[in-house]
Formats: structure tokens, C-alpha cells, sequence
């Protein structure tokens, strides 16, 4: 192979690490919080007895977080989080509390392998305790993720199906192309590549998954005992046997005989096709329902991307020599067919898919994922054309000739499994677009204007401007807010407001889920003379 086509192949895997390694957008399109005992800024008159929280889809209870803190920020002990009525509970049992104000914080594992967080407060008691959205910020603010976490788990993802692509995909064409193809040295190499990096991407996938869904550093991801909790979930399983079939390809490998051998091939190629299967049963496809039938579509999209870049790798790295042989013609051919079924398979399995995920093509512009995924399609589409020239290439002048086009094909093909791994860490779905919100309400002759930003779930900035009766400009006694959600019978929550200025009141309010929310305003006039106002704020 000459030092264009390997400066050509390097700069396409510096792509794929590249992409893989983009940030995840802070929206989240995976696990969210429905429901809560207590209740999102709740007022109880005493200590519940356990924290209960209830999501819209399964998580994983052994790796879940839950936290506590008094109104001081300090941790208050609670016990060990585990499952609950279904896969969508987890709670953790309280002590008894004291009166006063709470922050609670969370970190789950979705069932797609994706690892949220949130917070929300309430209160014991009626005494004024101070701002729930504050104590929040403070307790919360550290209590993320060491962004390396995050980093060394992406790439992680990335060498996985990098490797299974270099041993998996170029392991068939070896075996398709015995004997000369798989005793060549440029095949050998590849395949070993492909092991070591396997090996190591679906190891360090599986702590630094730990690692995250502690919340915890690199470190933590090499510690027995979070290992211990990480095999316990479907992902955490699934990365498990990643690397265990990885170790039984490896002996596979080292026992690799250029003769045929029946036992040889069915034992590799099942721990080939289970691995494969294991990308899909740890991502999205999991969260997706029916989830055997999207897993399966998604196994079948994967093996095809498997058997298409690795076969264009192999037909690359097999040398200009063995494709002039005559006993290139077979394999050559049987690519080529399987080449002109995988690609109508992927585009047809990738498309279901994107239906599913994404809700439609709508928006499919406004995320990461759907940017990702156009350019994917892209090279797609360009990587079909070069192959149609291959096809006549090969049909008129032989797969001697294949040479240059299937570098080209090769390096797109790079590049579409770079623009995947890129994929799998975004949200398939854009983040609801904050609603700002202002309004003037009126009653008994008080004219109150309201504003409430951003205007989404969680802590927003509220300011209330008021005009007692008459226009007056003497300021009022005294104002207070609420806030509930009917729909969800989340009952009221006082907002605290303190006075910026004559008649001009902020506070934080915090809408821990979306909805059309009630809020009432309760202006003092006078020690004597009161006014209650009304209207509703939609969070999206």
C-alpha cells in the first residue's frame, strides 16, 4: 500500500476520533424524572419516610445516586437506592428530618445506557426557609461528572466499533479469501489492530461507564467494588461480554489456521455476531419498544456496516499482488454482491430508525445527532456511487483494477463509522425551546406585571411589578406567591419573593417538570386589605 492511501486511511481514523470525542449536548432525550415523593417544591407538615422517584422509562436501580442536603448544604445520610414497584422506580430510605428546607439530587442509568441527572427541593415545616432553586445551585453545582469521564467513555465507544470493524468485518474476508488473503502480513496486522482495540475500548467503556454513573472521576472507574454494581445492568452486562468475546476472538486469532476448519468458524463466527449484537443491546435500540425487534434491526444495520468497511479494508490492505491472482475473482465477486445487499439494508434499517428515534425529519437539523446523521447520509450516498464505479471496474478490467476505488470506498467508510460513533452519545430529539413568560393579571383594582425567565423545567428567574389600586405609588405590604400543577396533582408550593424596590418583588421559582402551571400572587395592601390574583404559566 503506497503512502497516500496510508496517510488517506490515518487521517480518516483521526476523523472518526474526532467525531467520536464531539460533547454531548446538555439536553438530554433519554430518562426523565415524571413523578417524585415529595412532591418538587412540596411543603410537608413532617419527614417522609423514604425518596421515591419515578421515571418515564427503566433505569438501572443498582447504579443509581440519591442524594440529600440541608438547608445548610450539608449531605444528610440516606440509605442505599434501590428498585422499586417497577424498572422505572428507584427510592432510598430517609432518617427523620427536621423542620426546614431540602435539596435533593439524583443520577441515573436510562435503559439505553445514557447517564441523567437532576435535583428538585421541598420543605418541612412553614417557616420561611429560603430558596429551594438556591440551595439547589449550590448542592448541585458540584456534584457533576468529571468532564475526562465523559471523554474517555465516547472515544472508548468508538475503539469498540472501531475494532470489532478491523477484526470482525476484515476476520470474514480473511477466511472468504483463504488461503493467500488471511496469511497475508498487511490482514494479519489488521486483525491484531483490531483486537487490541477492542479489547481496550470495550474495557474502558465498561469503567468509565461506572465512572459516570457514580458521578465520580477516572479513577473510580478502575475500583472493584463499582464494577461490582456495573455488571449488575443491561449495559453494564453488555460491555462485560463485549470484552469476554473480544478475549475468545483473540484465541481465535492466535489459533487462526489457513485450512478450513468447521469447529474454527462457527466458534468465531458466533462470538463475531454476539459482540456485534452487544453495541445494540447497550444503546438506544434498548430504550425503544418492542425493544427485541429494534435491537435486532439495529444488529442487522451494524453487521452490515461490519462486513462492508471491513471487506473494502481488507480488499485495501490485501495488496495489488493478490488481487491480480486469479483466486482474488471469487472473493472479489462475493463482496461485491454482498456489498450491493448491505448498503440497500443500511439505508433501509438506518432510515426505521431515525423515524423512531427522532420522531420524524422535522427537526432533523436542530440537533447534533441530526447534523451528524445528514452528513452520514452524505457520504453514504458517495460512497454508493464510488461503488457503482467498482462494480464496472470489476466487470471490465478485473479486481486488479479495484485498487484505487476501493481506497476511496475505504476511507468513506471510515468516515461514515466516525460520523456513527459520533452519533450514539447525542440526543436524537432538539431540547424544548424555552418559553418565556410575561403577563399582567388583574383583580380588586391591583394591576400586577409578571415576568417568569427562562421559561423552561427547572430554576427560572421570576419579577413581579405592582400598581395598587388607583395607580398609587405607595408601596405595598407585602407579597407572596404559589405555584401547583393541577394535571399532575402536585399540590401548591410557596415561592419566596423579596422586594427589589418599591412594588418590584424577584424571587426564583422552579418547575421541576413540565405543564400548565397554576400561579397565584397574594398582595397586602394594607395590614387590612388583600388582593389574590390568578393565572396560568405553561412550561414546555
Amino acid at each position: 500500500m503506497n503512502r497516500n492511501m496510508v496517510r488517506g486511511v490515518a487521517a480518516a481514523l483521526l476523523g472518526m476520533v474526532a467525531l467520536a470525542a464531539l460533547p454531548s449536548s446538555t439536553a438530554s432525550a433519554h430518562a426523565a424524572l415524571e413523578s417524585s415523593t415529595p412532591a418538587a417544591n412540596s411543603v410537608l407538615e413532617k419527614s417522609p419516610p423514604q425518596i421515591v422517584l419515578d421515571y418515564d422509562e427503566d433505569i438501572e436501580a443498582s447504579l443509581a445516586s440519591i442524594k440529600v442536603f440541608d438547608a445548610s448544604g450539608k449531605a444528610v445520610e440516606v440509605g442505599a437506592p434501590v428498585g422499586g414497584a417497577d424498572a422505572s422506580i428507584v427510592q432510598a430510605d430517609l432518617p427523620t428530618l427536621q423542620d426546614g428546607l431540602y435539596a435533593v439530587t439524583w443520577r441515573v442509568s436510562s435503559a439505553d445506557g445514557h447517564v441523567v441527572d437532576g435535583a428538585f427541593s421541598f420543605q418541612i415545616g412553614t417557616a420561611a426557609a429560603g430558596s429551594g432553586q438556591d440551595l439547589i445551585d449550590q448542592v448541585h453545582g458540584g456534584d457533576g461528572v468529571d468532564p475526562a469521564v465523559k471523554w474517555v467513555y465516547t472515544v472508548a465507544r468508538f475503539l469498540s466499533l472501531a475494532g470489532a470493524i478491523l477484526l470482525i468485518g476484515v476476520g470474514v474476508w480473511s477466511v472468504q479469501g483463504r488461503p493467500a488473503l488471511g496469511t497475508r502480513r498487511g490482514i494479519q496486522t489488521l486483525m491484531w489492530v483490531g483486537l487490541v482495540t477492542l479489547l481496550v475500548g470495550a474495557a474502558f467503556a465498561f469503567m468509565m461507564f461506572g465512572a459516570q454513573a457514580k458521578g465520580g472521576t477516572v479513577g473510580d472507574g478502575f475500583k472493584p467494588s463499582v464494577w461490582a454494581d456495573v455488571v449488575s445492568t443491561q449495559t453494564g452486562r453488555m460491555l462485560w461480554l463485549r470484552f469476554a468475546l473480544a478475549v475468545v476472538l483473540g484465541v481465535m486469532l492466535v489459533t487462526w489456521k489457513s485450512h478450513k476448519a468447521t469447529w474454527w468458524e462457527a466458534i468465531a463466527g458466533s462470538a463475531g455476531l454476539i459482540a456485534i449484537v452487544t453495541f445494540s443491546a447497550s444503546g438506544h435500540p434498548n430504550s425503544m419498544d418492542p425493544k427485541l425487534l429494534w435491537i435486532a434491526l439495529d444488529a442487522i444495520h451494524l453487521t452490515a456496516i461490519v462486513l462492508w468497511v471491513g471487506g473494502l479494508l481488507a480488499l485495501l490492505f490485501a495488496g495489488k499482488s493478490w488481487l491480480a491472482e486469479p483466486e482474488a475473482v471469487r472473493p472479489v465477486q462475493r463482496f461485491s454482491m454482498t456489498a450491493f445487499i448491505a448498503v440497500p439494508l443500511i439505508v433501509a434499517t438506518g432510515v426505521a430508525a431515525t423515524l423512531k428515534l427522532a420522531g420524524g425529519l422535522d427537526d432533523v437539523t436542530a440537533t447534533t445527532w441530526g447534523r451528524l446523521l445528514l452528513a452520514k447520509v452524505m457520504v453514504v450516498v458517495a460512497m454508493v456511487a464510488v461503488g457503482g464505479v467498482s462494480r464496472w471496474v470489476l466487470h471490465h478490467d478485473g479486481a486488479a483494477s479495484l485498487r484505487r476505488t476501493v481506497a476511496i470506498e475505504a476511507i468513506m467508510g471510515l468516515l461514515i463509522v466516525g460520523l456513527a460513533a459520533g452519533m450514539v452519545g447525542q440526543p436524537p430529539r432538539p431540547p424544548v425551546a424555552a418559553v418565556p413568560f410575561s403577563q399582567t393579571v388583574t383583580a380588586n383594582g391591583v394591576i400586577a406585571a409578571v415576568s417568569i425567565s427562562p421559561g423552561s423545567v427547572g430554576g427560572n428567574d421570576i419579577h413581579v411589578v405592582i400598581t395598587p389600586p388607583g395607580g398609587s405609588i405607595a408601596p405595598v405590604a407585602n407579597v407572596t406567591a404559589r405555584v401547583s400543577l393541577p394535571s399532575a396533582n402536585v399540590p401548591f408550593s410557596p415561592v419566596t419573593l423579596a422586594a427589589e424596590g418599591p412594588n418590584h418583588y424577584s424571587g426564583k421559582v422552579t418547575f421541576p417538570r413540565p405543564g400548565v402551571w397554576t400561579m397565584e400572587l397574594i398582595i397586602n395592601i394594607t395590614e387590612s386589605d388583600s388582593a389574590l390574583l390568578k393565572t396560568t404559566v405553561t412550561i414546555p
